[in-house]
Order: C-alpha cells, then sequence, then structure tokens
C-alpha cells in the first residue's frame, strides 16, 4: 500500500486528484491531505465523483495556501515547526499499523525532501523528481492512460481569469485587454473574473490603479470561492489565464485553455492540453495570432 501526503498548494491538489482516479485502482493509494484542501475538494467533488478516492483530511495547522516548509516566503514563520510537529506526530502515531501493511510513504514533489525527512523523521519518496509534472504523475500511477486532449471550440464564449497565486504570474491589464479586442472582433461573449477583488497588475507585476474607462467593466465579475470558478469554468468553451489553480481546474474539466505567463515561469507545470497544442506565450511574446482560436 502507498501512502501519498497532499501538502502543497492547490494546483498539486487538483493534478494528484486527476491522477489518482486515472488510475487502476484508485483507492490502493491512500491519501493524506492538509485540511486546507477540504473547500477546494468539496468543490470539485460537485462536478466529480470523487467516491473511489481514499482520502482523509488532516489539521496540519497550514494556513496559507501550503505547508511553510515548501515555500520561500513563510519558510521561517514562526509556524513552520509547528506545522512539521504535527505531521511528525501524525506519522509516529500511525506508524505501527503501516508497518504491517508494507506501506510506502510519498510526498508530491523532492523540492526540499531531504530537509522533510530530517524534521520528519520519516522516509518518503518524491513522485515528481524532474520537471514535468503532469507526465511524472501519469507515469507513477498508470504508464498506460492516454490522455484526452480537449477539442478547441470553433466560437464560443471566452473566459478570462487573471488572478494567480503569485502575483507576478497575474495576467498584465494589458495582455486583458488585447485578448477582450480580439473576442470583440470575433464576436465571441467574452467575460473576465476576478477572485474576490479586482487586482490589476503591470507587465512587471506592480499592481494598478483600477480605472474604470475600459471595456472590461461590463463584462467583469468577482467569484468568492472555489464552487463559484468551477461553474464559470464550465459555463465557458474557452478559458485562458494565468499558469495556476484555474487553469489546472480547467485541464480536469476538459475546457480548452490557453497559459499567459512571465518569462521567468518554467513550463514545468503546463497542462498536456497546452503542450500539445502550443497554447501557452509568455506576456512580452503575445501577439494577436498568438491565440488561433481568437486570431
Amino acid at each position: 500500500m502507498r501512502r501519498l501526503f497532499l501538502l502543497r498548494a492547490y494546483g498539486d491538489f487538483v493534478i494528484a486528484i486527476r491522477a489518482i482516479l486515472n488510475s487502476p485502482q484508485p483507492s490502493d493509494t491512500k491519501i493524506i491531505a492538509s485540511n486546507h484542501f477540504i473547500p477546494l475538494f468539496e468543490a470539485i467533488n460537485e462536478v466529480f465523483d470523487l467516491s473511489p478516492l481514499d482520502i482523509e483530511f488532516q489539521d496540519f495547522g497550514i494556513n496559507q495556501f501550503q505547508l511553510n516548509f515548501f515555500t520561500n516566503r513563510y519558510l521561517f514563520n514562526t509556524s513552520t515547526a509547528g506545522q512539521l510537529k504535527q505531521i511528525k506526530k501524525y506519522l509516529d502515531d500511525h506508524s505501527i499499523e503501516y508497518i504491517f501493511s508494507d506501506c510506502e510513504n510519498f510526498v508530491e514533489q523532492s523540492s526540499r525532501l531531504k530537509a522533510f525527512e530530517f524534521f520528519t523523521k520519516h522516509k518518503f519518496t518524491p513522485i515528481v523528481k524532474k520537471s514535468k509534472v503532469y507526465n511524472e504523475y501519469t507515469q507513477f500511477f498508470n504508464p498506460s492512460f492516454k490522455e484526452i486532449i480537449a477539442k478547441i471550440p470553433a466560437e464560443g464564449k471566452v473566459l478570462i481569469l487573471p488572478d494567480a497565486r503569485i502575483q507576478k504570474r497575474n495576467l498584465p491589464q494589458e495582455l486583458v485587454q488585447d485578448i477582450i479586442s480580439l473576442s470583440n472582433q470575433k464576436n465571441y461573449p467574452v467575460q473576465v473574473a476576478y477572485f474576490k477583488r479586482v487586482s490589476q497588475v503591470n507587465k512587471n507585476g506592480k499592481a494598478e490603479t483600477v480605472q474604470f474607462k475600459t471595456d472590461l467593466i461590463f463584462a467583469q465579475k468577482v467569484y468568492n470561492n472555489f464552487s463559484e470558478l468551477i461553474q464559470l469554468i464550465q459555463a465557458s468553451d474557452f478559458v485562458i489565464g494565468a499558469d495556476s489553480l484555474p487553469i489546472h481546474l480547467s485541464n480536469l474539466l476538459g475546457k480548452p485553455h490557453f497559459i499567459l505567463y512571465p518569462n521567468i515561469v518554467s513550463k514545468a507545470f503546463f497542462t498536456p492540453f497546452a503542450i500539445q497544442n502550443k497554447y501557452y506565450a509568455e506576456f512580452d511574446k503575445f501577439e494577436q495570432d498568438s491565440i488561433p482560436f481568437l486570431s
């Protein structure tokens, strides 16, 4: 039996859930997930049958987007040691029952793995050891799985999701306006949706003062939770967004999508759809014909 600890960001969680659902026997993997994933899990469960999963949520004190220890920003936060202690306690309290079941512990990635093992006093095997995250998950859980790539629509509703967990990945306002113009030229309905607030940035990732003097105001929406985000994605025909959770949800839901990203971002987390169709572009290299669907 294998026991997979999910402790990282929301996008990692979606990728892991997708891979396990596609495995021959999803219940063969015991998932130990931080309880900060519960709202996302419940939202996905509204549209996907997640009952085949053997998942257990635990309170490890994670109150940001992922375990502090796996971040740079919160690594030295006062709560980091407490989170590691809670994980170690769980492992210690449940060690005997897994010794006799020949269980192996897994985590999402190899980053800071040795230090993580040192603090938790337990051995782990990473699923992602190199860089192509989707490929490595697929190879681990189901090498024979054949990706079903979403079809690019001939026309339809365009949804732009500019937000990302990391602000420098947010789509610059200039790009958002360019995409709106391209959609208008095609007479495609377009909607721009932000998480809880309008958070526009320029190409350098700096926050911009919002000037409601453009056509953006007429198609703007704010969503407040994962369920509302999933509803927006499902109601669209094509999603354009940052390299972040909404794109991974679009992939999970089978929606065609396009990724826009700053040149400091690698393609490690790009979806199979984006990679196969080359549906991605750097902020500074975006041109009118970058998105064939709109050009």
